[in-house]
């Protein structure tokens, strides 16, 4: 940091005897993880002679040590490393945009903001199409997961039109995809299922994101009450991911379609599931969305208990991660738990109509689990 700011602002950080001992320290240091003491040994090497200094090297070692301290835990560290990394490397807007996602993960969306829109910045400076796109996307998702969905809509139709512009069909069917989210959480269900199928006809058939298109596909199709059909779809999906992020989204959803849909015996299978994996402390970011659809699938079966808790839970990380969308739906749904219940029962007697969302999901399923179809990459 002190390189990248420059000779005057650096002072003593650049005594020449000094870092020539640090390297000279660094190098025959025994018993330290190799992910780790390599990049250092990098850094080290590299400013000894910052005269004559290789930014791309040294930007490539921060980011080793990043990866290093997320593996570690060392949340903070990386956080550090993904900063210098971009610093020293300031015309690369790739750096920045992975800053930018860095403090996205540990939800500080003030500075992750703020290394976007030089993500966006720099992009344009220097011609780059898909980051230009793609910094304009993660700053529209931003918005999104805030609750500001009109502001997250504007920017995902700039990220989209640079897409188009660049001819970067996979980042447009990116961006057509998360329009369709936007769609979801305002309401907008026939605009979200219009987004859904061009955001197909962009992805391919063979595309690995067609599975979190489904999956998504299946969300609308419970928020628009079709939850026995939705369940079918989700039920296939169980298996289809193995990371715990996706997971998770997998099994409150499949618990919130079968309270929903009467199904106690996968309620109970996809709550243990989803607690398992909450309290395993790797998906705190999601805790509260998880908990409110866990709280809602029990109170479709009148698990008064079980939807007090959840709830609670529910409320309670909403709160502290500043998530105000959900926090006022757990509030809601607590306040009004004994009407949710008798409303739930009610809603499962009322025939409920066909939706091109649940027709969609069924159709798309078809295309994931066929010899040629996509599966989830990451």
């Amino acid at each position: 940091m002190a390189w990248a700011a420059g000779p005057e602002a650096s002072g003593i950080e650049f005594d020449t005897m000094n870092l020539t001992e640090w390297e000279l320290e660094v190098l025959q240091t025994e018993g330290i993880d190799e992910a780790l003491w390599a990049p250092v040994a990098v850094i080290a090497g590299e400013l000894t002679r910052p005269g004559m200094l290789e930014p791309e090297r040294l930007s490539h070692a921060c980011l080793a040590v990043m990866d290093w301290a997320l593996g570690a835990d060392a949340h903070g560290t990386a956080l550090l490393f993904a900063e210098a990394a971009a610093v020293v490397s300031p015309s690369n807007a790739r750096l920045a945009w992975i800053c930018g996602k860095a403090y996205r993960e540990r939800h500080d969306f003030p500075r992750a903001e703020m290394w976007l829109r030089r993500a966006k910045r720099v992009a344009v400076w220097t011609g780059d199409w898909e980051m230009h796109s793609l910094a304009l996307n993660s700053l529209g998702n931003i918005r999104m997961w805030m609750g500001d969905l009109e502001a997250a809509r504007e920017l995902l139709i700039q990220a989209g039109r640079v897409a188009k512009a660049g001819r970067l069909r996979e980042r447009h069917a990116k961006v057509l995809h998360d329009l369709f989210l936007v769609c979801i959480y305002s309401g907008e269900w026939k605009e979200a299922e219009r987004y859904a199928e061009q955001a197909f006809a962009g992805y391919g058939p063979d595309h690995p994101n067609i599975i979190a298109l489904t999956f998504d596909l299946a969300l609308l199709a419970t928020h628009q009450g079709q939850f026995a059909r939705a369940l079918e779809v989700l039920n296939q999906l169980r298996d289809q991911f193995t990371d715990d992020d996706r997971r998770l989204r997998v099994y409150a959803m499949i618990a919130r379609a079968a309270g929903a849909a009467g199904n106690a015996e996968t309620f109970e299978s996809a709550w243990t599931e989803s607690w398992a994996l909450i309290d395993g402390n790797t998906v705190d970011h999601l805790r509260a969305d998880a908990a409110l659809e866990l709280g809602l699938g029990a109170i479709g079966l009148g698990f008064r208990d079980h939807a007090l808790h959840a709830l609670t839970i529910a409320r309670e990380a909403a709160n502290e991660l500043g998530e105000r969308d959900t926090l006022q739906n757990a509030e809601a749904a607590l306040g009004k738990l004994e009407y949710h219940e008798a409303a739930a029962v009610a809603a499962r007697n009322r025939p409920a109509p066909r939706t091109r969302a649940a027709e969609l999901a069924a159709k798309y399923i078809l295309v994931v689990q066929a010899p040629t179809g996509g599966s989830l990459a990451n």
